[in-house]
């Protein structure tokens, strides 16, 4: 798989599901480009994806990642997503042109927006378990864009 849809698929991909969510955050609604995907695996490397080729559309329950691939074509991802705390939302994936393995899944990413910025980093699954040791950290930095 190339390493930008890896990138795509590990920066807005999901794992468990929560019950009680709060209202959508406001400052989140809208369309964002990510303007830096940084992926770090449980062993340390990392590998950095600075293309801008990914774009977020987020609504009041769920939102979009779409992203132009190296041959060419579009990758979208659909994911409903909660509110779980203050700064965290929960995202699980709904559907997928190209990852279908992982509809389902669900994982959690503490957000800030300031401006027209928003950052993201995955939250760790607060036990260690197999899928934890193997799972990888996704950092994201986007801006506010306009939406298609």
């Amino acid at each position: 798989m190339p390493i930008s849809l890896r990138f795509a698929l590990l920066a807005f991909a999901a794992a468990a599901s929560l019950t009680h969510a709060a209202a959508p955050d406001p400052a989140l609604l809208g369309c964002w480009r990510a303007a830096k995907i940084v992926l770090t695996t449980p062993d340390g490397e990392k590998a950095e994806d600075i293309s801008g080729r990914c774009t977020l559309q987020f609504k009041d329950e769920q939102f979009e990642s779409t992203c132009k691939t190296s041959s060419n074509g579009v990758a979208t991802t659909t994911y409903r997503y909660r509110i779980v705390r203050p700064q965290v939302y929960a995202a699980t994936m709904a559907g997928s042109t190209f990852k279908t393995e992982m509809v389902g899944t669900t994982r959690e990413y503490e957000y800030h927006v300031e401006g027209d910025r928003l950052r993201t980093v995955t939250v760790p699954p607060p036990k260690v378990s197999v899928a934890a040791t193997t799972a990888s950290r996704v950092e994201t930095e986007a801006s506010r864009a306009a939406c298609p």
